[in-house]
């Protein structure tokens, strides 16, 4: 898990195309159920927190596949390395957010990745060279 994402989304539900979306994930929150494998995963050895702090995803495309769904192709970099990557996305709600009273809209999407394509290769192919990405997230309307 990577907590803390930051990031912003242009939507328009009448045209889902022209959705831009530019979100970063920061490299020193990955959070597991284990200290001494967060600090190994954040060493030079694996994801190299100190010296690629961030790791960012931009669309270039979204392509609706459903009346709830839609395929967002974008460039992800990671460890130095941008490459392509494709998320299959479910909507998954909007309203007034209980708490903070803001409009948020909900998204789950999914995808898969290679990560020795991004240069983190440590125990391949012991330990999986392919990543399956599961993503929950919210954004607020900005006033």
């Amino acid at each position: 898990m990577i907590p803390g994402a930051t990031g912003t989304m242009t939507l328009n539900p009448a045209d889902l195309a022209a959705t831009q979306l530019d979100v970063s994930l920061p490299v020193s929150a990955i959070s597991t159920t284990n200290a001494t494998l967060d600090g190994e995963l954040k060493s030079a050895d694996w994801f190299d927190a100190a010296k690629f702090p961030t790791i960012r995803f931009v669309a270039r495309k979204v392509t609706p596949t459903g009346e709830r769904s839609a395929r967002i192709d974008g460039d992800l970099t990671m460890h130095g390395v941008t490459k392509p990557v494709s998320l299959d996305a479910t909507f998954g709600g909007a309203g007034a957010n209980p708490m903070s009273k803001a409009f948020t809209v909900g998204f789950g999407a999914t995808g898969t990745l290679k990560r020795s394509d991004f240069g983190v290769s440590k125990y391949v192919p012991f330990v999986s060279d392919e990543v399956r990405l599961k993503i929950t997230v919210a954004f607020e309307k900005k006033a």
